[in-house]
């Protein structure tokens, strides 16, 4: 919630692996600009604030319950591609229409040595590979 107000980045790692509830409710907070908060609060983008909020005090009351999202606002959602060995959901069948992947591919064996060599320089190049 705070991401959302005060316009931070929510990365949200191992998205495949929660449940399609929680993640089709992350896509209607990109996509459609709203959540429903358990506290009885609504995120919602600036844009969707429609006549719900009026000028009278009950407006106004529920103005106070309402999260607007920061312009500055950003969502990653971190995942592993579907099927084994990872066995989590497919998330860009569940979100591929809002979201944007970028694949990231492994490293290389040189590449990898490389980056295990820079965080330990003693460790023997054997035991590295």
């Amino acid at each position: 919630v705070r991401a959302v107000q005060f316009g931070r980045t929510l990365v949200v790692d191992e998205a495949d692996k929660a449940p399609l509830e929680v993640v089709c409710i992350l896509k209607g907070l990109v996509e459609d600009g709203e959540m429903a908060l358990s506290d009885g609060r609504r995120i919602l983008r600036d844009g969707v604030l429609t006549d719900d909020v009026t000028g009278d005090a009950a407006g106004k009351q529920d103005a106070q319950r309402i999260v607007l999202v920061h312009e500055n606002f950003r969502m990653f959602l971190l995942a592993n591609r579907p099927g084994f060995p990872f066995q989590g959901n497919d998330l860009f069948r569940e979100t591929g229409d809002v979201f944007s992947p970028h694949v990231v591919e492994n490293p290389d064996l040189e590449s990898e040595v490389q980056l295990l060599r820079a965080y330990a320089p003693d460790v023997e190049a054997d035991v590295l590979r």
